[in-house]
This record gives C-alpha cells, sequence and structure tokens, in this order.
C-alpha cells in the first residue's frame, strides 16, 4: 500500500490504544512526532527515529496530520484547547482526527475549532483492544466529509484493517458508543452467567463451553471467559474507560429521547464494579463486583 504524501504525521496520547497506533505509524516509514502527559511513554518513539514534541501545540505545529487518542471528554477538550493545545499549533490544510471515545457533541466542537484555523476534522474513534492496536487491525468508525477520509485513508489503513464512514461530522463518535454498548452488555451477561453457573453448582469452565458451542457463543465470550476462568484482569481496555463510555451512552440517549433501561442497569454494575477492583484493570474484571456481592469466586 502507497504511502500518503504528507510530511509530518502527529500521534498526541500514548496509551495502550495510542501507542500501538503510533508504532504502526512509524513502522511504516511516516515522519512521525509524538506527545505524551507522561513523557517517559516516549523513550521508545525517540528510538524509532521519531520527534517528541513539548507540548501538544508543538506535535500539531506543521503536521499534516494530527491523530489524538485520550482517555475522555474532559482530556479531549484540555489536549485541544488549553494553553498551548493542538488548537494552537493546528496549519491551514491539515486533518486533525480524534480517535478518542468521546459524546458526538465533542466531535462537533473539535469540527468547529479546527475549520477556524482552515483545517479539516474526523471524528474516527476505534474498535478493538490492544493486541489489534498492535497489529494494526483496528476497525475505524469515522464521521465527517468523505473526500477528507479518502486523502487519509492510506495512513489510517496502517492502523486498521477496517473503515466504517458513518457520514458526517459526530456520526462517528456515535457508532462507538453503540459498538460499546454491545461490548458492555455481553461483558455484563457473561459475568452474570459464569456467577450463576458457578453458585447452582457448575463447573463455570462447563457453562462457558456450552455457551461458546451454541449459536449465543463468540470470540468475546471465549476470550473474556477464559480470562475470567484464569484471573487474569490484566489490561486490554480498563474497567474504568468502559464506566466513562456508559455514562456517555446514557448521556447520548438523554440527548435523543432513547429509553436504555437495560444499559442504565449495566452501567450501575460497572460503577459497582470500580469499587471492588482496580479501576485500571481490564473490564471483564466486573465479576469480581458480583463475587463482592455474594462471596463468591468465580474460577477454574
Amino acid at each position: 500500500m502507497g504511502r500518503i504524501n504528507v510530511e509530518r504525521v502527529a500521534v498526541i496520547g500514548l496509551g495502550i490504544m495510542g501507542r500501538g497506533m503510533a508504532i504502526n505509524i512509524a513502522g511504516a516509514g511516516y515522519p512521525l512526532t509524538v506527545w505524551n502527559r507522561t513523557r517517559s511513554k516516549t523513550d521508545e518513539f525517540t528510538k524509532m527515529g521519531a520527534r517528541v514534541a513539548d507540548t501538544p501545540k508543538d506535535a500539531a505545529a506543521g503536521a499534516d496530520i494530527v491523530i489524538t487518542m485520550l482517555s475522555d471528554p474532559p482530556a479531549v477538550e484540555l489536549v485541544a484547547f488549553g494553553r498551548d493545545g493542538v488548537i494552537e499549533g493546528l496549519g491551514e490544510g491539515a486533518v486533525l482526527i480524534d480517535c478518542s471515545t468521546v459524546d458526538p457533541s465533542t466531535s462537533l466542537k473539535l469540527a468547529s475549532a479546527a475549520k477556524g484555523k482552515g483545517a479539516d476534522f474526523l471524528d474516527s474513534p476505534v474498535g478493538g483492544s490492544r493486541d489489534a492496536a498492535e497489529a494494526g487491525t483496528l476497525v475505524l468508525m469515522v464521521g465527517g466529509d468523505k473526500a477528507v477520509l479518502e486523502k487519509v485513508k492510506p495512513l489510517l489503513m496502517r492502523v486498521g484493517n477496517k473503515i466504517v464512514h458513518a457520514g458526517d461530522t459526530g456520526k462517528g463518535a456515535a457508532l462507538k458508543l453503540c459498538f460499546n454498548l454491545v461490548i458492555a452488555h455481553s461483558a455484563a451477561a457473561l459475568a452474570e452467567t459464569l456467577m450463576l453457573g458457578t453458585r447452582a453448582g457448575l463447573d463455570p469452565g462447563l457453562v462457558l463451553d456450552a455457551v461458546n458451542s451454541s449459536i449465543a457463543g463468540s470470540r468475546l465470550y471465549e476470550w473474556k471467559g477464559g480470562c475470567i476462568l484464569d484471573r487474569d484482569f490484566s489490561t486490554n481496555f480498563a474497567l474504568k474507560l468502559i464506566h466513562k463510555d456508559l455514562n456517555l451512552m446514557m448521556s447520548a440517549a438523554y440527548a435523543t429521547n432513547t429509553p436504555l433501561p437495560v444499559t442504565a442497569a449495566v452501567k450501575e454494575l460497572f460503577g459497582q464494579a470500580k469499587s471492588f477492583a482496580d479501576p485500571e484493570s481490564d473490564y471483564c474484571s466486573v465479576i469480581q463486583a458480583l463475587e463482592t456481592l455474594t462471596g463468591t469466586v468465580v474460577k477454574k
């Protein structure tokens, strides 16, 4: 695949997802600038030949494409609009791509600010976890002008293997909330299934095998069910972040007058899990909320 004709790409935010994306961009030969609040996370990129910026403004300055991958709307707004923020450094003709999971209103604010600088904007949250980010197999859900998407598509295909154009600005953000709604419900259903089976005297491994042998089975159940049984809560997608996304879903439900009664209950379960488990642990640790409430541990 040919490289897009750009001078520089900036990646701002080197957490679990941003790091994997930046590694793939650097590996594809793009001149790369990186910035991260915790500067030590940039060390490996220095060894790859990337430039480390002092501020988000510095990272964006002169870049043809600026990718932000941050934890939540407040973090995005701080990095974009704060002192020495991305918008200050964004140049005319550049493309700002926000890959964070945020609400559509945040995407609209970013698009308006980018337009004011003569730049384009795409909201492009991603589906996938640590492994997909490192392998370059993310699903990108993009909102914004299709012509702008086509312009940056060669770069985006370095970090993902599927691009879904959801519509105009904010539609990518909305689609990602729908995507994560299914993930959250599935994790909660899996946790309750394994807990009920365990308390009924069944081997939870047998329960998981039965589910995955049927039409109800899924790769998510196979993967996260195995993690629960092995007590492996190492982080691919943090518990605190899926709870944040559930709050965004409920805000979107309010804004669109959409009843989401089951999602409201799932949000409360994940909120409890943040009290009973490490909020930085993987979202499958939601099982620990049920374990604390019942005094029953689900394991092999």
